[in-house]
């Protein structure tokens, strides 16, 4: 069977969920509960998963369970709850769909679609969500091979959705110590086979939240893009998984190993480089324009403009990011220092 998803020699694919890009060298982290149980609890959880420095947030509102009589998710209204906690705390939610039929719906409120382990071969399903305008989550299903999953990989990219995740959350072996094996040795493999990112979750493959860390920490010392792990305001009162989901202490200290407390930091420095950088074009700007007009030379430079905003996404592009957004993120810089430029030259008492 020819799996179409290998490697191209461009280098690995990222896909973007709201503003937060998995793949492209970063380390992304998805949190939250396995279910939504109400909106005080998903509130509570989306409260620390922000403080912690996750970037995604995750809530089942459809639950595929073993057995029909477990709890079975809180359906759209579950969705709404998700929605508005995300909202509330800056993050891109992730919800699972599990009928062709209510892809729509769920693609309404989340800005990524799960597709769960048991369904990875659901292949209306997989149909539905290619042609669904939203970056997938595919997980790998507890018996499939990595052929198998990248070839179901293969039907979402087939209806012309590129945006594909895939999930490791462990496979089914002969130990019954934990729920599945993780295949740590999947993540490079499918890494050699695939541009696609790949993800962990330690969660389902643990069965137990002592094992999250370590498994996390085995993930990314494979290469994993990220993780995604489950959390919960009151583990020992969830309705569904609570063995495996994490509290808020021990989801920070997970974060703590992880360093995304200190990449957080570091963020934050370079957001204050870059205030410091723009003070120092903008100076260099209206410099230039005083010399401009002393010259008698015109202050635009429209053909200028123009070659440095495509140099600009040429660049974005070369280094994985959004090259519509770097556009237009430069657009509003050169428009800024042009309006200082013109401030400056007035109180100078000069004209243009």
């Amino acid at each position: 069977m020819e799996l179409k998803t290998h490697w191209n020699g461009n280098g690995a694919s990222s896909v973007l969920v709201g503003n937060v890009r998995i793949g492209a060298g970063g380390y992304t982290v998805i949190a939250g509960p396995c279910a939504v149980e109400s909106e005080a609890q998903i509130m509570a959880a989306a409260e620390f998963v922000a403080e912690g420095g996750a970037a995604i947030l995750r809530g089942g509102a459809f639950k595929v369970r073993t057995s029909p009589y477990d709890f079975q998710g809180l359906g759209a209204q579950g969705l709404g709850h998700l929605r508005r906690a995300g909202d509330a705390h800056g993050l891109p939610v992730v919800s699972d769909v599990v009928e062709p039929g209510d892809v729509g719906l769920v693609s309404e409120s989340v800005d990524m679609l799960q597709v769960g382990a048991l369904s990875m071969q659901d292949f209306a399903l997989l149909r539905a969500v290619g042609r669904a305008e939203k970056p997938v989550l595919l997980k790998r299903g507890p018996a499939a091979t990595i052929e198998e999953w990248l070839l179901a990989a293969e039907y979402i990219l087939n209806e012309g959705n590129s945006q594909v995740v895939l999930c490791e959350q462990g496979i089914r072996t002969f130990d019954s110590k934990t729920p599945s094996t993780l295949d740590i040795g999947s993540v490079p493999r499918v890494k050699q086979l695939s541009h696609l990112p790949v993800l962990i979750d330690p969660s389902h493959a643990s069965g137990a939240s002592d094992l999250v860390l370590p498994l996390a920490l085995a993930g990314r010392a494979a290469g994993a893009d990220g993780l995604m792990v489950e959390v919960h305001p009151s583990p020992d009162e969830a309705r569904t998984d609570g063995p495996h989901q994490l509290d808020k202490d021990e989801y920070l200290a997970l974060m703590h190993a992880l360093g995304i407390v200190h990449l957080r930091d570091d963020i934050d420095v370079i957001d204050r480089e870059i205030v410091r950088l723009l003070a120092r074009r903008v100076k260099g700007a209206v410099d230039i324009a005083h010399i401009k007009v002393e010259e008698g030379i015109p202050l635009r430079s429209p053909d200028r403009e123009e070659d440095l905003l495509a140099d600009f996404r040429q660049e974005a592009e070369l280094l994985g990011l959004d090259a519509k957004v770097v556009h237009q993120l430069f657009v509003e810089i050169i428009e800024y220092s042009r309006h200082e430029q013109a401030e400056a030259v007035r109180k100078a008492g000069r004209s243009e």
